[in-house]
């Protein structure tokens, strides 16, 4: 059996028996393969078979746009080089829910097929039915066919995308500082009462033991510590809430140079430094070298995937905590922050204010957002409140100067 290219033969074994495997080719290759008998004094005719070897391995797929519920990518098939004969077949999308910290699956993993018929232009496809919040760890196959016969290349690395929180953001934080407020007035109002008949009894016992006088007092204070340590529960889940999508895990925010790396125990522990160090507005934390890379941006100048890093933009992490009366004062609706616009920081199609919001944390100058809810158009600002404020009943402006403050 010989096996060549148009230019030369590149292999040649004996064989006595059929099923052996020709190995060492290159991938996306088209091949002759020639087969003929041979003795001591002669040798038959070859018989020419033509075959193609599959792709090796696909671009990366890059992030076209993600929402609460779907994530859309676009494959890079243009930039595969691809034998005339080989046609491509499909795109076989495997997905799976993450852990957002380790990278673990937590789910059963899921896959989608993307038609191709034969075309060999770049590709958008889009996964559906995913929940806002979650992190998902997608990988591709290309799968081409030669002669019929089918024939998939090696997987792309895993990426990891987290899907965002869904709904009108800002209604949904009014909305849950309203009901832990409630919650909590009316637990606090309880326990006033139950306070407050408690000393009412313990004056009338004021002339029995001082058993007796003891045991309320520690009703009273099991009462008032019960009432701290709900409150307490009832912040912690706001903020994890806040905080989950200031955190990236498996992104490299910062590629280039940096202004500050020392080792810490954690991303949190980074952050702690980063807030400690002049100008660093974010930072990527290495799991497995330690070392916390600071920077003077916000998400870095060109993030990129990598399993082993963690990354945090503190203006978006510091922003998204608080009180309520913070949220409140800061959310303007019915009014517009006029002039100021970031020049070519302007566009149609955002959700919610809160999604135009996360635009403006993640841009270096950004300072406030004006937003238009009958057409999601959201406008960056470079001043806190632009260089004027009025009343206008289509529009909702936040300043990030306020949120954070």
């Amino acid at each position: 059996v010989d096996v060549q290219t148009a230019e030369s033969i590149i292999e040649v074994k004996e064989y006595t028996e059929t099923g052996h495997q020709v190995s060492g080719l290159d991938p996306a290759t088209l091949y002759d393969i020639l087969i003929y008998t041979k003795t001591d004094i002669s040798a038959s005719e070859p018989v020419k078979i033509q075959q193609s070897t599959a792709p090796e391995s696909i671009p990366f797929p890059e992030v076209n746009t993600v929402s609460e519920t779907s994530v859309t990518l676009i494959e890079k098939i243009s930039l595969v080089e691809l034998p005339s004969d080989l046609r491509t077949d499909k795109l076989i999308v495997r997905y799976v829910e993450v852990n957002e910290l380790d990278g673990s699956a937590v789910g059963a993993e899921k896959t989608m097929n993307v038609a191709l018929n034969g075309a060999k232009g770049d590709k958008r496809f889009t996964i559906s039915g995913l929940v806002g919040g979650k992190s998902y760890g997608i990988t591709v196959f290309l799968q081409v066919q030669y002669r019929g016969r089918k024939m998939p290349s090696a997987s792309t690395d895993r990426l990891i995308i987290t899907t965002p929180f869904g709904g009108s953001e800002t209604d949904k934080v009014k909305s849950q500082f309203d009901k832990i407020k409630h919650n909590t007035d009316s637990r606090i109002n309880s326990i006033d009462s139950a306070v407050d008949g408690q000393k009412r009894k313990l004056d009338g016992l004021s002339g029995q033991v001082d058993g007796i006088i003891n045991e309320a007092n520690q009703k009273i204070a099991a009462l008032e510590a019960a009432a701290m340590a709900n409150i307490t529960s009832q912040q912690t889940i706001l903020s994890g809430i806040a905080k989950r999508s200031c955190i990236e895990t498996g992104i490299n925010y910062y590629t280039g140079s940096v202004i500050a790396k020392p080792r810490t125990n954690s991303i949190f522990h980074c952050l702690s430094e980063c807030r400690k160090k002049a100008g660093c507005n974010g930072a990527s934390w290495n799991t497995k070298t330690t070392f916390c890379s600071m920077s003077s941006q916000r998400r870095g100048s060109q993030p990129s995937i990598d399993k082993q890093i963690v990354s945090i933009n503190r203006v978006c992490y510091d922003t998204l905590t608080g009180e309520a009366a913070k949220w409140k004062s800061c959310i303007k609706e019915r009014t517009d922050y006029g002039g100021a616009d970031i020049s070519g920081a302007q566009s149609l199609g955002f959700g919610t204010e809160w999604d135009c919001m996360a635009w403006c944390i993640n841009t270096a100058t950004c300072k406030s957002i004006t937003y238009r809810a009958s057409d999601g158009h959201c406008w960056l600002k470079h001043k806190p409140y632009g260089d004027r404020q009025s009343s206008n009943a289509a529009l909702t402006s936040i300043s990030l100067e306020c949120m954070q403050s």
